[in-house]
C-alpha cells in the first residue's frame, strides 16, 4: 500500500456552504471491478437502502442457504481494498441480527504479504477468509491452513455474508473507487471433509434489500432541547464494530438546529489504527419518514480539529432567511470557528415519490470506537427507542451514561433548536 492509502485529509478539506452533500463517494461512472459473485453495490449514498446507512460506505452481499452447505468451507479470497475501513461481516438473514464478522486488521495476510491496515506498505497484500459452521472440526480447518475463521452460529438456516467499504479510493488514495481499487474478493467452496473443491451454493435473494425501520412521530420531536442518545442494537445488519449516537427533531421554516461537540481524533496512518480512539467517525442526516440518509460529513471533510469543538447547523432549505444564515456561518468560518451547515430539502422526493419531511434523524458513527477511551461512545448504555408511548427521553434511567452530553463531556454532541431570528442575533 502507498503512504497516500491511508493518509487521511481532514484538516485541509473545508466544507463548502451549502448542501452538505457526499461527493467523496462512488463517482466512478465506469467501476472496473465488477464481480457478478456479489450482489450489486448498495451504496450508502443511493438513497434507496434503509436504516440510515453512511453515505461514505459501500456495501456488496452475498446470500444462501445453510441447509445441504453445512460440511462446506466458503472461502473469500482476494486483495486488502484501498478504503478507510473493510471488513466482512456474517448475518442471521431471516432476522438481520449479526452473528460474526473480522474487521481489516484482524486478518492474517496470505503467502506473507502484509496487511496494509496494520502497517504502511508500497505492496498489495491479499487474504483468503473463510466462512463455515459453528463447532467446524479444528484438525480440517488445520489442514486447510485457514488462518482467518468466520462462523455461522447454530441455527441459522440463511446466512448473508457483507463485504464493507469506507471511503474506498483507487491505487493511488486520490481518486474514489466503487470497488476500493481492487476486485471484489472471490468465492469458492471446498468440502471440509474431502479438502476438495466443490460447488459454490447458490446466491439466494437478501432480505437486505427489504430491510426497513418502523416510523414514530415523537412528541420529543417538538423540543428546544436535542440531546444525542446511543442506538440500541437493531436488526437490521448493523456494522457490530460501529457505535452509535442518534437524535432527531423537527424543523421548520423558521426555525434552525444547532448542535456542537468535541470530535473523537482519527488516526492519520495505519501504525496507529490499533491504539486508535475511532477510526472513522461522520455525521449523517436521515428523513424520519424512509430512514434513509441524504445528507452527510465525514472526518475528512468536515470543517473540525483536533481537540476543538465543531459545530453543526441543520436548516431548511425554504427558510426565508436561508442566505442570511449562510452568511453567518461564512463568518464564523473567518473567525476561525469550526462550523458546517447542512441545508435540509424537506420538499425533496424519494425514490417513493414522498417528500423528505420535515422530521429528522442524526447520526454521529464512530467506527471501531475504543472502549479504553474515557469520551468513548462504547462506554455509554443505549435507552429505549419507542414502546408505543414512552421516548428516548422518557426512558432515561442513568442520564451519566444515556445522554452524550452528559456522559461524554465536550466529546458529547448537544443540540438546541431556535428561531431563525435567535439563531442570527446570537451572534
Amino acid at each position: 500500500m502507498k503512504l497516500n492509502r491511508i493518509k487521511l485529509t481532514a484538516l485541509s478539506l473545508l466544507l463548502t456552504i451549502g448542501l452538505a452533500m457526499c461527493s467523496d463517494n462512488n463517482d466512478n461512472p465506469t467501476p472496473e471491478f465488477p464481480n457478478g459473485q456479489w450482489g450489486e453495490t448498495m451504496k450508502g449514498n443511493g438513497e434507496y437502502i434503509g436504516a440510515y446507512p453512511d453515505l461514505y460506505s459501500n456495501y456488496w452481499e452475498f446470500t444462501y442457504n445453510m441447509e445441504g452447505n453445512e460440511g462446506k468451507a466458503i472461502c473469500l479470497e482476494g486483495e486488502f481494498p484501498y478504503a478507510r475501513y473493510f471488513s466482512i461481516s456474517l448475518y442471521n438473514d431471516e432476522t438481520g441480527d449479526a452473528i460474526g464478522g473480522i474487521n481489516d486488521s484482524e486478518i492474517e495476510p496470505a503467502n506473507g504479504s502484509v496487511n496494509p491496515f496494520r502497517e504502511t506498505t508500497s505492496s498489495t497484500g491479499r487474504f483468503k477468509i473463510y466462512v463455515v459452521a459453528e463447532g467446524t472440526d479444528k484438525n480440517k480447518l488445520a489442514a486447510l491452513n485457514a488462518q482467518n475463521v468466520c462462523e455461522v452460529k447454530k441455527g441459522v438456516n440463511k446466512v448473508a455474508i457483507f463485504v464493507r467499504q469506507y471511503l474506498g479510493t483507487d491505487a493511488s488514495g486520490t481518486t474514489s473507487h466503487e470497488y476500493g481499487g481492487v476486485e471484489l474478493p472471490a468465492i469458492s467452496a471446498i468440502d471440509i471433509a474431502s479438502g476438495k473443491s466443490v460447488a459454490v451454493p447458490e446466491h439466494v435473494h437478501s432480505n437486505v434489500y427489504d430491510a426497513t425501520s418502523n416510523v414514530y412521530v415523537l412528541k420529543s420531536d417538538e423540543n428546544k432541547e436535542v440531546p444525542f442518545f446511543l442506538s440500541p442494537v437493531s436488526k437490521y445488519y448493523p456494522n457490530n464494530s460501529t457505535a452509535y449516537l442518534y437524535a432527531r427533531t423537527r424543523l421548520r421554516t423558521d426555525s434552525v438546529l444547532s448542535f456542537s461537540f468535541i470530535p473523537a481524533p482519527v488516526p492519520a496512518k495505519a501504525e496507529q489504527y490499533a491504539d486508535a480512539v475511532t477510526r472513522y467517525w461522520s455525521i449523517c442526516l436521515g428523513a424520519a419518514s424512509d430512514t434513509r440518509s441524504y445528507y452527510s460529513l465525514c472526518d475528512r471533510n468536515a470543517d473540525w480539529k483536533d481537540g476543538e469543538k465543531a459545530e453543526f447547523i441543520v436548516c431548511l432549505k425554504n427558510n426565508p432567511r436561508l442566505e442570511e444564515i449562510k452568511t453567518r456561518v461564512e463568518q464564523m468560518k473567518r473567525d476561525g470557528e469550526k462550523a458546517n451547515l447542512f441545508i435540509w430539502d424537506s420538499e425533496k422526493q424519494n425514490i417513493d415519490g414522498k417528500p423528505l419531511g420535515e422530521y429528522i434523524a442524526i447520526m454521529y458513527r464512530n467506527i471501531l470506537p475504543n472502549d479504553s477511551w474515557e469520551h468513548s461512545i462504547a462506554t455509554m448504555l443505549p435507552t429505549e427507542y419507542f414502546d408505543g408511548k414512552l421516548e428516548p427521553i422518557d426512558h432515561v434511567t442513568n442520564p451519566d451514561r444515556q445522554l452524550a452530553h452528559i456522559a461524554l463531556g465536550d466529546y458529547g454532541p448537544y443540540g438546541l433548536k431556535k428561531s431563525t431570528e435567535e439563531f442570527l442575533k446570537d451572534f
